[in-house]
């Protein structure tokens, strides 16, 4: 390299400093998460229920409550339950090695291993984005204060909706009017440790309400977990009761 070439290279270096963005916000972290982060928490138990009533020129046309029920110790020890207008309608458990899982009361069903009632975790637990769908990008999150849940530090938040920007309305769907509520993000993982939130859309003579509500407590306790009594199976059973490939055209 030539004297010129090392003069020029030693000015660049010396030039402005580039500016770092400043890192993402708690709440910010929070409307990215999976379920990992809610793994790091470690064992504790989290029910959310999802509370939607739909009117027409004010009157009652549909009422409905979804519940997801987690006890959960680790990705090898937990129990997954999905409740519809209080009726069970799915139920998985990865306990001391074995998996099973039942629709609503029916009979339990063994797996080979644990991997599809982790996805089933890994898909449904974030009951949040269900119930705000059409919402996330007009939330606003205000700090409010600091508090303690189960020894863990979190930060408390007021929730309310961002004034209408330049995004596409939905077509056909219902559109923001309304969401108030408050929101506790544990401050190591952003996880959702509580949330009352009501989210109010409406479209002509339609008004849609959904009150969400999270709830996580006994962090760091060990949750009760007993695994069901299934028929045993051998792997040679289990392989042929899974349904087969398509064959190659």
């Amino acid at each position: 390299m030539s004297g010129l070439q090392i003069a020029a290279t030693i000015l660049l270096s010396c030039g402005e400093p580039t500016v770092s963005e400043p890192p993402p916000s708690l709440e910010t972290i929070s409307q990215e998460i999976t379920f990992d982060s809610v793994d790091r928490l470690g064992p504790h138990h989290s029910i959310s229920t999802v509370q939607y009533t739909e009117l027409r020129e004010r009157e009652v046309v549909l009422e409905s409550t979804q519940t997801i029920e987690i006890a959960w110790n680790s990705w090898s020890s937990f129990h997954f339950q999905r409740y519809v207008d209080g009726e069970p309608t799915f139920e998985a458990i990865n306990h001391e090695g074995s998996s099973a899982s039942r629709n609503r009361r029916g009979p339990w069903k063994g797996a080979m291993d644990g991997e599809a009632a982790r996805l089933d975790v890994y898909t449904a637990w974030n009951a949040w984005d269900e119930a705000l769908d059409g919402f996330t990008d007009r939330v606003v999150f205000t700090e409010t204060g600091s508090t303690v849940v189960d020894g863990r530090p979190a930060k408390v938040y007021a929730v309310s909706l961002a004034p209408e920007g330049d995004e596409p309305r939905p077509r056909g769907g219902m559109f923001p009017h309304r969401i108030e509520g408050t929101l506790t993000l544990d401050s190591a993982t952003a996880v959702r440790l509580r949330a009352d939130v009501l989210a109010v859309s409406k479209r002509k003579n339609r008004t849609r309400k959904v009150q969400l509500n999270v709830r996580r407590s006994g962090i760091g306790e060990v949750q009760l977990i007993e695994a069901p009594m299934v028929p045993t199976r051998s792997a040679d059973d289990m392989l042929r009761r899974m349904p087969k490939r398509p064959k190659p055209r």
